[in-house]
């Protein structure tokens, strides 16, 4: 009965490793699709000679930029170090 729990456990403890590595590289990744959306809506804006639109796009691709810069930095803590495997693993998962 305790090994199974703690079979139970370890595989909750990988899949959890698994999300949290996964997830620190989807957040930059997020802000920098959301960084080049709207520098497409500045170019369109500069196009068609919107300056107010132009300038309030410059302003989210500014923080958005920012937000993806920031993010990777802060993450790189989780990014930088590969996920760790282990032998029993593959026993266990199989």
């Amino acid at each position: 009965m305790h090994w199974l729990q703690a079979k139970a456990q370890f595989e909750r403890w990988l899949e959890e490793q698994r999300s949290v590595h996964n997830e620190a590289e989807w957040v930059p990744a997020y802000f920098q699709a959301k960084s080049e959306m709207w520098r497409k809506l500045m170019v369109t804006a500069t196009q068609g000679s919107l300056i107010g639109h132009k300038a309030y796009a410059s302003a989210q691709v500014h923080a958005w930029e920012e937000l993806s810069t920031s993010s990777r930095a802060a993450l790189s803590v989780i990014t930088n170090v590969p996920l760790k495997t282990y032998k029993i693993e593959s026993i266990l998962l199989s």
